[in-house]
């Protein structure tokens, strides 16, 4: 219960971070351009802290997701609709009295600080190096260890368990998890992977198939991880870091997919291991299956990237937001390709509670490893804000700036009431949209 409670608060403090760029953006896009901010607001609802300077009340709200940034003008805006004025009166410093222009500037500094904020994540881990954890690209056919007697394009292409993905359409892949970007927006496309079997270098095309549960496409392979113990949390397992299983109730025991099956299979009683401990065959008999799947962790290559300078660093951050931005973009595709929404859009009350959990997996890997998904998971979320503002949806940062260019291309203002029946229009559909996510999370969340 208290993890819990503890993976929702870091979700909200990461979300809040980020909502706070974003607003962040707008407010100093506003002050270079001399419009006033009334508000500037984490969170919505009822106040319940900050403090005012200048012109400016800034403050955390009751609801903490999401944000705003109001700005000097409301109250014009509410004139001109009461007494159905064709303009909206003109005040020094009011949003609606600054040329169109500013608007839309304004309007996408907030998207445009999101993806900078990326950049700047991306740069800085670049910069400075990092330790990673991964599993080379050895792989295990799906269809040998599911009871659903179901095939995948893997089984058909020629790939073999055990075979190691050298490339994926010519681009090098050094670890498993490298895998799913260059795959899973490829439904339906020929692939060519290069994969060594035994010191051979073999050439094999396949062709993903679209997951609708997923919302990727896949090719039916699980990653191959030799089951050498990284750590025991229990000293009544019997097990020592290093250690090599073999076999489990007699059952040989190639890789880590293998052994947690057998442990399915066994499901309660204990288990009886053969393992190799420096150099040694050793005869255990550990705990239940179930206590002895809870608290293993097998062992992963690591290794420690490279550090850049800070120009080779920028060039890096700046392409790796692009190949990020990019995946937003072809995730949206998917949805339009028989992908089920719910299964792949979080609404608020799953992003917060999947982003919290991701940081908390983090931490347990050392502070390092924590912090590397923590900037690196914000870095994601902000593109994907910032994408998603841009929609050109009415009160969406994207549907304002459509119509201030309107505005713009006119020459002359435009009317309060087309104003306020677009704004009303836009936020029929945000609070739809809303409705739905939070409904779809509900439904997810229940059946976890």
């Amino acid at each position: 219960m208290f993890e819990n409670i503890f993976e929702i608060l870091l979700g909200i403090v990461g979300l809040s971070l980020v909502v706070f760029i974003h607003e962040g953006g707008h407010y100093l896009a506003a002050r270079i351009r001399s419009i006033r901010v009334e508000i500037l607001s984490i969170g919505f609802g009822r106040r319940l802290f900050g403090f005012k300077k200048g012109d400016t009340d800034y403050r955390v709200s009751m609801i903490p997701i999401g944000g705003y940034c109001r700005f000097y003008g409301e109250k014009s805006f509410r004139k001109a609709l009461d007494e159905k004025l064709e303009q909206i009166p003109r005040a020094k410093g009011e949003f609606y009295s600054s040329s169109a222009l500013s608007r839309i500037l304004v309007s996408i500094s907030g998207p445009l600080a999101n993806y900078v904020f990326a950049i700047l994540i991306f740069t800085t881990i670049a910069w400075i190096g990092y330790n990673e954890k991964y599993v080379e690209p050895r792989i295990i056919l799906l269809s040998e260890w599911s009871d659903d007697g179901s095939t995948w394009p893997a089984d058909h292409s020629g790939l073999q368990s055990g075979d190691l993905i050298v490339s994926v359409d010519q681009k090098y892949v050094k670890a498993f998890s490298e895998l799913r970007p260059l795959i899973a927006f490829k439904p339906n496309e020929q692939v060519e992977l290069i994969v060594n079997r035994r010191g051979q270098s073999i050439p094999i095309e396949i062709v993903p198939r679209l997951n609708e549960e997923t919302g990727f496409a896949m090719i039916g392979v699980l990653a191959w991880i030799d089951p050498v113990i990284a750590s025991a949390n229990n000293e009544s397992t019997g097990l020592r870091s290093g250690d090599i299983i073999i076999s489990a109730n007699d059952i040989e025991i190639p890789h880590s997919v293998a052994f947690y099956n057998v442990l399915e299979d066994i499901d309660s009683g204990p288990v009886y291991l053969t393992i190799i401990r420096e150099g040694r065959e050793i005869l255990l008999n550990s705990p239940s299956a179930e206590e002895l799947g809870a608290e293993l962790a097998f062992q992963f290559s690591s290794s420690r990237s490279e550090p850049l300078n800070i120009f080779q660093a920028v060039v890096k951050g700046t392409e790796e937001a692009f190949i990020r931005l990019n995946s937003t973009l072809r995730g949206i595709r998917m949805l339009f390709l028989g992908t089920k929404p719910q299964n792949v859009v979080s609404g608020p009350i799953r992003l917060i509670s999947d982003t919290g959990a991701i940081v908390a997996e983090g931490f347990r890997g050392g502070f390092g490893a924590g912090m590397l998904w923590t900037f690196e998971l914000l870095a994601i979320i902000s593109i994907s804000l910032a994408f998603l503002n841009l929609l050109p949806i009415p009160v969406l940062d994207g549907g304002q700036i459509v119509l201030f260019t309107f505005e713009l291309l006119l020459h002359k203002p435009i009317s309060p009431k087309t104003i306020y029946r677009y704004q009303f229009i836009g936020t029929i559909i945000v609070i739809l949209i809303v409705m739905a996510a939070i409904i779809s999370d509900i439904i997810q969340l229940s059946g976890r």
